[in-house]
């Protein structure tokens, strides 16, 4: 792993804190997630930054060499930015973080019309976790992350606002056509408790597995995942080969060999959102931007979702689609 930073700033954030918990809160994720990235920072530099004790947390030699010079670097970097600035003419650019999504080009198109004027430099990533650890250390202005709507959910970083765009989004289930349930017109999540569960793309950190372990459990089974780490191609590739079943989004494309099928009674729900910082982006830009993604996603469910077979006959598995108040 090569430093950025963000990594910088998440040392001096715990530095400055002085605690896991704080800093994680401030950061705007779990515990375990920030501990994750604490361990790959320090293999990166070559030792341990901190030592762990009852009180909290405290810079060790080396963490204090490298604590030293990333504040300098930051000051530095800070100052360059805000230098820059007062020499540049028209708007800054709009630094927009997204997770990864089949409308996300269409998306950005359309939002590029709506902000003629604005240079939009884009972050996209797997994990919905890693983008708020963006938003949290000022790498990105707004991020657009679609997350379960469960006590895994990592909160909003200090300063951060959060508003809904689309709420329920009941999750839906891909199987292969060959598989013993392709033919009904909808799941009940138990008849999978024998199935192998392709892991989704975005991990364990973002509460997506713990939100569908929750679910299976309440269902009366403990899912099997195999096959973690991977792209949607390729999770698509391993549902068309008959390998697994796998949650899926209502704006999911076809997929080769597969059917996506509604869940019944909505097991497993996702909430997507903007998050962003008042001071970097106005309610009007964040409307706006809201505005370019409820109309890609209507778009994108009418050409999937609602040409599949079972769409009219199950509005209960219709996401609600909220515009800008």
């Amino acid at each position: 792993m090569e430093l950025e930073l963000r990594h910088l700033k998440v040392v001096c954030r715990l530095a400055d804190t002085g605690s896991i918990s704080k800093a994680a809160a401030a950061c705007g994720v779990s515990q375990p997630a920030l501990t994750a990235q604490l361990h790959r920072i320090e293999d990166a530099i070559g030792g341990p930054l901190f030592e762990r004790g009852p009180s909290g947390v405290r810079a060790t030699p080396l963490g204090r060499h490298v604590l030293g010079r990333a504040r300098i670097l930051l000051a530095d970097m800070d100052e360059l930015i805000g230098g820059s600035r007062r020499y540049a003419a028209g708007p800054r650019p709009l630094r927009l973080g997204s997770v990864r999504m089949v409308m996300f080009g269409s998306w950005l198109a359309r939002l590029e019309e709506l902000l003629p004027d604005r240079e939009i430099i884009t972050q996209v990533d797997a994990s919905w976790v890693a983008l708020n650890e963006l938003l949290a250390v000022e790498v990105v202005d707004v991020v657009m992350l679609g997350r379960g709507d469960t006590g895994h959910a990592a909160p909003c970083p200090t300063g951060v606002v959060e508003q809904t765009m689309v709420y329920p989004e009941p999750a839906a289930i891909a199987l292969p056509t060959a598989h013993r349930l392709a033919g009904q017109d909808e799941i009940n999540l138990a008849e999978l408790a024998d199935d192998i569960w392709i892991t989704p793309p975005a991990g364990k950190e973002d509460g997506d597995v713990a939100d569908l372990r929750r679910a299976c459990e309440a269902a009366g089974f403990e899912p099997e995942f195999r096959y973690g780490n991977l792209d949607s191609v390729e999770i698509e590739q391993l549902i068309g080969a008959g390998r697994g079943v796998c949650l899926c989004a209502p704006t999911s494309r076809p997929i080769p060999n597969a059917v996506i099928l509604p869940l019944t009674g909505q097991p497993v729900l996702w909430r997507r959102a903007l998050r962003w910082r008042p001071e970097r982006i106005s309610q009007t830009d964040a409307d706006l931007i809201h505005e370019a993604f409820v109309a890609t996603y209507r778009e994108t469910i009418a050409a999937h979702a609602a040409v599949r077979p079972w769409w009219a006959d199950h509005p209960d598995a219709h996401p609600v689609v909220l515009d800008p108040r």
